[in-house]
């Protein structure tokens, strides 16, 4: 008698199916991963944008404004040079905004305070972080719906 040697459809049939299971399952605690990396990532270019901002104004003695145009924090003085970009990295479904009383940017005094009620917004999907910058330049994160 011939012995034949591999696997049944039936054993292919339901391995593939554990596998299709199995990926069902971790594509979107994969997506769910890449969104929060995203979001960790631009709270840290956001603080750090904000800190070098505070820093710099007290360090030159000077007023420094910071704007937001697409995904870039814009850093510049009252000549409009520009003294620091940030990029930060987005998808199509992700946004950076300003929320500030009068005019979309915060400006950072010479004495490294700001106007009360600046927030900067940031959207991935259907979350988010708001910072809000307080009277003495420092941020508060907190976590939105989008």
């Amino acid at each position: 008698m011939n012995k034949s040697v591999g696997f049944t459809l039936i054993e292919l049939m339901i391995t593939i199916s554990i596998f299709a299971i199995l990926i069902g399952i971790g594509v979107p605690s994969y997506q769910k991963t890449v969104q929060q990396s995203r979001m960790d990532d631009a709270t840290t270019l956001i603080n750090n944008a904000l800190s070098y901002a505070k820093n710099t104004a007290i360090a030159h003695n000077r007023t420094l404004y910071m704007a937001t145009a697409g995904t870039v924090l814009t850093l510049t003085t009252s000549d409009a040079d520009v003294v620091n970009k940030t990029t930060i990295t987005t998808d199509s479904n992700s946004t950076l905004s300003f929320i500030a009383p009068g005019v979309p940017m915060i400006i950072f005094r010479a004495n490294g305070t700001v106007a009360a009620g600046n927030i900067i917004r940031y959207c991935s999907g259907d979350s988010g972080i708001e910072v809000v910058v307080g009277i003495n330049g420092d941020p508060v994160i907190t976590s939105v719906s989008c």
